[in-house]
């Protein structure tokens, strides 16, 4: 009987689909042999030049998303992928923006995306990352809370 017990939960951990909560403490998430780096934040925390360099209008209301991905070899050594990547915020009254994420050209890859902030408010994030090679789509969720600057 424990066999079956044990047998069946094996089933559903391997059938359930590919989602992670993760802890915006943390900012990184592992999916298998690949990792996801993530932030979230107000941009008004970027530096001028940053900005400038990125296109990125510094704002009260304006979020930045910033994620980029890594394939894990055997001998535990990463490289930067590329990935498609979608996702909304959510606040908590519900009110869902998509976010557009492009690539930004730099040393490695890497992706952000702008979205608007009423701070003070938390925000649930809902991304959909595949990997260049990947046949999977990964589901990264996770929770952010802004304050008024």
């Amino acid at each position: 009987m424990f066999r079956a017990i044990f047998l069946f939960a094996c089933a559903l951990i391997c059938a359930a689909p590919h989602i992670a909560h993760a802890n915006p403490a943390d900012g990184t998430q592992t999916f298998g042999d690949y990792i996801v780096h993530y932030s979230a934040l107000s941009t008004l925390r970027l530096n001028t030049q940053m900005a400038s360099r990125y296109h990125i209008e510094r704002a009260t209301n304006r979020g930045l998303l910033n994620v980029s991905v890594q394939k894990m070899a055997a001998d535990g050594t990463t490289t930067a992928v590329g990935a498609e990547i979608s996702g909304e915020a959510v606040n908590l009254t519900g009110q869902k923006t998509k976010i557009t994420i492009r690539e930004i050209p730099d040393l490695y890859v890497s992706y952000i995306g702008l979205y608007e902030v009423a701070a003070p408010d938390t925000y649930s994030f809902n991304l959909n990352i595949k990997p260049a090679g990947s046949e999977r789509t990964f589901e990264l969720r996770f929770s952010q809370n802004f304050v008024a600057e």
